[in-house]
């Protein structure tokens, strides 16, 4: 099995190259810095650069991808938005060019999709963009700082993720999206800069910690495998109840404060 991952040389990424190493996969490892697994192949791609991924060579066949591939809210709203909605979407068209029936497809969101202000129309406008001057356009028109542009651009994700399913269907090609919560990665720093120490320490007291890299890669790594083959076009929250603890229906729900329960 061929698995193309992007974001490939550190964090999520990594974590799931190496798992994908461990189970025999052929890895293709693309990212702007060497994958250090030398099991992997390594693919040197700014996926900012429209050409860049254009031109980068990848697998005759590929059976899985997983665009883990982000750039946080510390970095300008262009580059954020280049890389986890346009280059997502770029990398993912060449690569569906040698996809076949069975294939799974994995792009990685984030739970900060659910802070995303801008409407569903703006949404669509921005996937539409082809290049970077239509994305520079696209900004000139909604005014985002580089936090709102991270939120924006994984609500994006989840859009495009639903949206690339349906359409896949009829070839037989499945895609989901994986949110994951605040996960102890290289770039954990930068969320706590772009999102607020009060933000990130409110999610460590509701669930006790951050998650890990390799958990969110388990959860990846399952569904790209023939297992979810049956699972398409959702949104797998990975990040440990957090949300479930924001909308909880009940305090007791075994409602020992009653006896009702031994």
């Amino acid at each position: 099995m061929t698995l193309v991952v992007t974001g490939a040389a550190s964090g999520i990424g990594l974590a799931l190259v190496r798992r994908a190493l461990r189970a025999g996969s052929d890895v293709w490892a693309v990212d702007r810095n060497p994958c250090p697994e030398p099991g992997a192949r390594t693919v040197l791609c700014d996926l900012s650069s429209p050409g860049d991924i254009a031109s980068i060579e990848l697998p005759d066949d590929i059976d899985m991808l997983a665009n883990v591939a982000g750039v946080p809210g510390t970095a300008s709203p262009e580059l954020v938005l280049a890389v986890n909605t346009l280059g997502m979407r770029l990398l993912t068209a060449r690569c569906l060019e040698t996809m076949t029936a069975g294939s799974r497809i994995v792009n990685v969101a984030s739970v900060a999709a659910h802070r995303n202000t801008l409407a569903l129309p703006d949404i669509a406008t921005l996937l539409e963009v082809s290049d970077r001057t239509e994305l520079r356009a696209w900004l000139d028109t909604h005014s985002l700082d580089g936090p709102a542009a991270y939120d924006t651009s994984k609500r994006a994700v989840l859009e495009w993720t639903s949206s690339l399913a349906t359409y896949l269907i009829p070839r037989s090609i499945g895609a989901v999206s994986v949110s994951p919560g605040p996960t102890q990665t290289p770039i954990l720093a930068d969320f706590t800069t772009s999102m607020g120490a009060a933000s990130m320490d409110r999610s460590v007291a509701a669930v006790g910690r951050h998650g890990t890299a390799d958990e969110v890669a388990a959860v990846v790594e399952f569904f790209l495998s023939p297992a979810a083959s049956w699972s398409n076009g959702i949104d797998v929250p990975v990040e440990g109840g957090l949300l479930a603890t924001r909308s909880a229906l009940l305090p007791d729900p075994l409602n020992l404060s009653k006896g009702l329960v031994p």
